[in-house]
């Protein structure tokens, strides 16, 4: 599943908001369950408003973005 998440490490570093779209499992890496459907929802940091993608898994699990990133660029290595 491809998603859209905020890379905060590079926020960071750019002083400005770094949004990737990356591609992820469709299945929990906690458990192999299904990933809930992801849903674009806005944010705003520092002022500057960006759309990023939201889900819940069914199994519970919580998908933090720092762990989808890691995910995507093991998967592309």
């Amino acid at each position: 599943m491809t998603v859209v998440v905020p890379d905060e490490v590079a926020t960071k570093a750019t002083c400005r908001p770094i949004i990737s779209a990356v591609t992820i499992a469709a299945t929990c890496p906690e458990c192999g369950g299904p990933r809930g459907e992801a849903t674009r929802h806005s944010r705003t940091v520092d002022g500057v408003l960006y759309s990023v993608d939201q889900w819940t898994n069914e199994c519970g699990h919580v998908d933090y973005y720092s762990a989808v990133l890691a995910e995507a660029r093991a998967e592309a290595s």
